[in-house]
């Protein structure tokens, strides 16, 4: 037996013990030494994703990978009262591999697939042929698009979080956008707390004044807990919110897909437009499934 060092403490163990210390509140590329037997009892076999386990010769190192959050918005319209939040959450270890996805798609739409604005996927502009699809006058081929792109979101390397604020309920001194951004917080936190691993929020820059008041909304929260009457302690999401434009990050693009096709769905739910139809019909694809993994609509509309 050796001393090793085991989330931060010391602690002898055999190579054949669980570590008691930290089961279920590891710390980022923290060493465990397990056997193979205990590998497969309970509780440990349900804790863990076995896609975090690198295998060496007296038992396992446990690698925590990160999650990362990609999140986008889409604001409350006169004529629609809704706020949307859309998060995509992808293990760092996939992050390649859904880059590679949506990049082959940009070759395919765009010849090209350097991030920059002239290769960017933004759902609204695919959808009323702006930008770089106003050149795109087919309506099905702009959907082939938005179809892939949607297929990519159902990937099960990328988890999603639903967060609808309904406006016209929230009293005035509640701005959507920053209960929205609490909920998120809320729910990502939830998340990678149940993935037994930490979180990090990305999100697209529009303005550095947004951007700075959404990375100290985070620091409070995670100082104090969030707001309401069950306030949450938010310590599995690190470090502040990060911002970069969404011209430069893919995931960020898909987030954006998926903020837009969230306000869609709820927007459009009772049309009968044959354009809105075919989107609703696209949706019902067998590749397509955009279930959650976290959601939260608030406030909720009171049943009479």
């Amino acid at each position: 037996m050796a001393a090793r060092a085991i989330c931060g403490v010391a602690a002898v163990l055999a190579p054949s013990s669980i570590c008691k210390i930290c089961l279920g509140r590891c710390a980022p590329r923290a060493l465990h030494l397990i056997s193979l037997a205990d590998l497969f009892e309970e509780p440990f076999a349900a804790n863990w994703d076995m896609r975090n386990f690198v295998f060496y010769e007296n038992g396992l190192k446990l690698n925590c990978t990160m999650k990362l959050i990609f999140f986008d918005e889409v604001k409350e319209e006169s004529e629609y009262p809704y706020y949307h939040i859309g998060g995509v959450c992808i293990d760092e270890s996939d992050l390649n591999y859904i880059e590679s996805k949506v990049n082959q798609l940009a070759e395919r739409t765009f010849e090209s697939s350097l991030l920059k604005k002239e290769t960017e996927f933004h759902a609204a502009e695919i959808y009323h042929r702006k930008k770089n699809f106003k050149s795109w006058a087919d309506y099905s081929k702009r959907l082939e698009v938005l179809k892939s792109l949607l297929e990519i979101l159902s990937l099960p390397e990328a988890c999603l979080i639903d967060i609808q604020i309904n406006c016209r309920l929230l009293n005035e001194k509640q701005s959507p956008e920053e209960v929205a951004f609490m909920f998120l917080c809320e729910r990502a936190n939830d998340f990678v707390k149940q993935k037994k691993t930490l979180g990090m929020l990305i999100g697209d820059r529009e303005n550095d004044q947004m951007s700075e008041r959404f990375s100290t909304t985070l620091s409070g929260y995670r100082a104090n807990r969030t707001e309401f009457a069950f306030g949450r302690e938010l310590n599995h999401l690190v470090d502040s919110v990060h911002f970069t434009h969404s011209h430069l990050s893919r995931f960020l693009q898909l987030a954006d897909v998926y903020s837009w096709i969230l306000q869609f769905m709820n927007r459009n739910r009772s049309s009968q437009d044959p354009r809105h139809q075919a989107i609703f019909k696209m949706l019902k694809s067998e590749k397509i499934k955009l279930f959650p993994s976290k959601y939260k609509e608030w406030p909720k509309p009171q049943v009479l």
